[in-house]
């Protein structure tokens, strides 16, 4: 069985996230500042790229009991090289904006 994961973010609503959030622009419209928004950050869809993701959080790539993930700890180089540029702003924007971080294992 292989592995999948991914990076969930979860914070407060502001236009200064925008860039930060997956969908575009327009589906935010109604959303009041302030208000709790979910959005995926990195999403692993191989078993390598899985690993590589935990371990750019320093954590076992099933990661159970370990979810919550501290921004501080990412490996960002790792990061850029595993998933790019553009993620990694997206990852850091997120984090200056107080967002908290879930690991998410699917094996």
């Amino acid at each position: 069985m292989g592995l999948d994961a991914q990076l969930i973010a979860i914070g407060p609503f502001s236009k200064a996230v925008l860039p930060g959030l997956e969908y575009p622009t327009q589906f935010y419209a109604e959303v009041e500042e302030g208000a709790t928004v979910i959005t995926n950050v990195f999403t692993a869809i191989t078993s390598e790229l899985s690993h590589d993701l935990a371990r750019c959080f320093a954590i076992g790539a099933m990661g159970l009991g370990k979810h919550h993930v501290d921004a501080g700890t990412a490996d960002l180089p790792a990061l850029k090289e595993s998933f790019g540029d553009e993620d990694v702003s997206r990852f850091v924007l997120l984090s200056d904006a107080g967002f908290q971080f879930y690991y998410l294992p699917n094996a």
